[in-house]
């Protein structure tokens, strides 16, 4: 079927630059090089993906691409919450459910569920799913007002204290043993949209891995996983300046790594010359005004890296690097203001721009 874009094509928020094996190691890579391939993928979660895979053989990549592009539309589905599917039941038939009855779900998205649940605590409420009746009051205006800018708005008080309210009330109830999940308030709804990306590359890249694939990157909507190396070379992750061309900092690393970025500069609408973007704080059930332009991440997991990059969006630097230093595994995070001013910690801390 063909879908209508939600949030419309985004550009992707950081930028992947593939380094080549220029001085072999062994004879036998001299005389079979790995061959780099790639592969854009257009449409799951309604954005543009970037697969590359170093491999000597071109069916294991075209293998690696299938597999990828599969499980990316499998995961998509299964969050999305403006479109059902037949014989599919989604975050959308379980928010149509909502007050009425739990549904039946599969378990990789009672998974996702729980997971989405434990980062609402782990993030003091910074990323919550059960802000889905906030998110998508505004998310309606943001549609109306991109189709018709000039009788575009933003909701109005009222309509704000009463999804607020719905959003302060909810709650979601899983049932591992039989498989369902359940809103009980009327009119609530979850929205995944802060992790669901990040989530989904996180499982399909570690599956691929389990798989015996490596060397290869993925970057979903900006989302980006890499894994082993560059045909022998790390893999250099950027993070591009949102004001302009370049990059404000890069690190370069092999293996399993992760980068997202959260930002104001991609998703808005403009209201009587005001811009709205579309990260909303929980606390005002409002667009953030932390005087944030982008916040990125680096870590080891992708979910991991995009929880992350919208909780620190939504804190002061304090309070960020605060909600850091509670995380057991490595990260690295880079604030740009809007005035252009950077703030980093970790790797970034010591990278540069280009």
């Amino acid at each position: 079927m063909t879908r209508r874009s939600v949030f419309g094509r985004a550009a992707l928020s950081v930028a992947l630059v593939l380094l080549f094996c220029l001085v072999p190691l062994l004879s036998s890579c001299a005389r079979f090089p790995a061959k780099r391939y790639t592969k854009v993928i257009d449409g799951p979660f309604d954005t543009g993906t970037q697969l590359v895979i170093y491999t000597r053989n071109a069916s294991d990549a075209a293998a690696f691409f299938d597999r990828f592009e599969s499980e990316l539309f499998a995961w998509d589905q299964l969050a999305d919450i403006y479109y059902e599917y037949d014989g599919l039941n989604n975050l959308r038939t379980l928010n149509r459910a909502a007050g009425i009855e739990p549904v039946a779900l599969d378990a990789s998205l009672l998974d996702l569920l729980e997971y989405g649940l434990a980062m609402r605590e782990e993030t003091g409420g910074r990323v919550d799913l059960l802000l889905g009746s906030v998110l998508s009051l505004w998310h309606a205006c943001r549609e109306a007002g991109l189709d018709d800018p000039e009788h575009a708005r933003i909701p109005t008080d009222e309509e704000l204290a009463e999804a607020g309210e719905i959003a302060r009330r909810a709650t979601l109830l899983i049932d591992r043993d039989a498989g369902t999940a359940f809103l009980p308030v009327f009119g609530s709804s979850v929205d995944v949209g802060a992790f669901a990306k990040g989530y989904a590359t996180e499982k399909i890249c570690f599956e691929l891995e389990t798989l015996g694939y490596t060397d290869f990157a993925a970057n979903v909507g900006g989302n980006l996983r890499t894994s082993g190396s560059a045909s022998g070379e790390p893999w250099e992750l950027s993070v591009r300046d949102p004001n302009g061309e370049g990059t404000v900092r890069s690190v370069a690393r092999d293996g399993s790594v992760a980068l997202a970025t959260s930002g104001s500069y991609q998703r808005y609408y403009t209201v009587d010359g005001v811009r709205y973007h579309h990260i909303v704080d929980p606390d005002t059930n409002a667009p953030a005004a932390l005087g944030w332009t982008s916040v990125s991440v680096l870590t080891a997991d992708a979910g991991v890296a995009d929880v992350l990059s919208t909780a620190l969006f939504l804190l002061g630097y304090e309070e960020g690097v605060s909600l850091l230093s509670g995380v057991s595994a490595p990260v690295s995070a880079l604030w740009i203001a809007d005035d252009g001013t950077t703030f980093a910690v970790g790797a970034f801390d010591e990278g540069g721009g280009s």
